[in-house]
């Protein structure tokens, strides 16, 4: 390995660690807000809640990565122009893109085989930990935690409580509104209750109070007055849907579910098992397309001291073109499993086109410098 190739692999991947922290950070970053509910209308500590947010990491650099090694590259091109180092390759008698392909093609190699070992194996395997924890966490119930003193807490869509203080479990001066069932909402008003937990058990215990039932039908209010009683408050935890999304499969469950099967005759889920599986596969070929592009520049520059603010809009465009493209082919796929050739298809064209492209440059320079 040449000293400029070492060169080049050790500033591209300088500036792809960088982008790929700064763009994974903003959407970490946003996601995680985004899911803060979590935290702070559920019992959820603090621990948990990080390990949460942790599972969000790997399909966040499969978005990431792509667009990282696409613009750091672009970057580190248009660096070594301002720097005068590609006229100084081209005044040796070497090619810039001969000499910049070397480095480019070892380090997108490395990077599409992270991406796919996360797009086979690690994404999938966190989706379905995300989708446990949610479970879990919507399914939890009602925790004294969530109650604030002389506030109306609404943990659940059909339940309001509101108290004027607590300590530790003991709660004083309730009134608790119930209306999980529309035609017959119940209000509970008790001098002090104790939350009890633990067992697969989750009450209010209520002393000293009365329960009042509206019936709609009758249009009237009944009271009943208790000493004490038991509001059994497990019904109230959300239920969330149980249903494991395609992309929340691993790699063997899909190829297992669909095994020996007639894609003509697949059910819709087993269509979008299909589309998520060649998903996992095509996705990371196109690395190899958006760290090619980027080397487009130099054949758009007919001098040394030509501006590359259009070559770069023009690759851009690029990138952002065939990036809304393959979400478009990924989406036709799950309704029309025939067009998987065209997927696979679409990508290899794709680095074909640059590479005769690169590959016509770079003979047309050739013939110049030899004339």
């Amino acid at each position: 390995m040449s000293r400029f190739t070492t060169y080049a692999i050790r500033e591209i991947t300088s500036s792809f660690l960088f982008l790929s922290i700064l763009l994974s950070g903003i959407l970490w970053l946003g996601q995680g807000l985004r899911h803060i509910d979590l935290l702070t209308t559920n019992n959820v500590s603090v621990e948990t809640y990080a390990t949460y947010v942790i599972l969000l990491l790997p399909k966040i650099i499969l978005l990431t990565f792509p667009i990282c090694i696409f613009l750091a590259i672009l970057f580190n091109l248009n660096r070594l122009r301002n720097d005068s180092e590609l006229i100084i390759l081209a005044t040796s008698g070497k090619s810039e893109k001969n000499i910049l392909l070397k480095p480019i093609i070892l380090f997108s190699s490395i990077i599409y085989i992270i991406v796919l070992i996360f797009s086979l194996l690690i994404t999938p395997n966190s989706l379905k930990e995300i989708r446990y924890k949610i479970i879990e966490i919507r399914s939890a119930g009602v925790h004294i935690s969530l109650l604030k003193e002389k506030k109306f807490i609404s943990p659940s869509n059909n339940l309001t409580i509101f108290i004027q203080n607590k300590q530790d479990n003991d709660i004083f001066g309730l009134l608790i509104h119930d209306q999980s069932n529309a035609n017959s909402p119940q209000t509970y008003i008790a001098e002090k209750g104790k939350f009890m937990s633990g067992n697969n058990i989750q009450l209010i215990k209520l002393f000293n109070g009365t329960i009042q039932t509206y019936n709609s039908d009758e249009n009237r209010i009944s009271e009943v007055v208790f000493d004490t009683y038991d509001l059994n408050l497990l019904p109230y935890g959300e239920k969330e849907n149980t249903h494991i999304y395609s992309d929340e499969l691993s790699t063997n469950e899909i190829i297992n579910n669909l095994n020996n099967k007639n894609p003509e005759v697949f059910s819709k889920y087993e269509k979008e098992q299909f589309a998520e599986l060649h998903k996992r596969i095509i996705n990371p070929i196109y690395i190899f397309f958006y760290s090619l592009l980027p080397l487009m520049m130099i054949g758009f520059s007919k001098r040394p001291d030509d501006s590359w603010a259009y070559p770069i809009i023009i690759v851009s465009i690029i990138a952002f073109t065939v990036q809304i493209l393959q979400i478009t082919l990924s989406n036709l796929l799950i309704d029309n499993t025939s067009l998987v050739s065209v997927n696979y298809l679409f990508p290899l064209i794709l680095i074909s086109i640059v590479s005769i492209h690169l590959i016509y440059n770079f003979f047309d320079i050739f013939k110049k410098k030899n004339a």
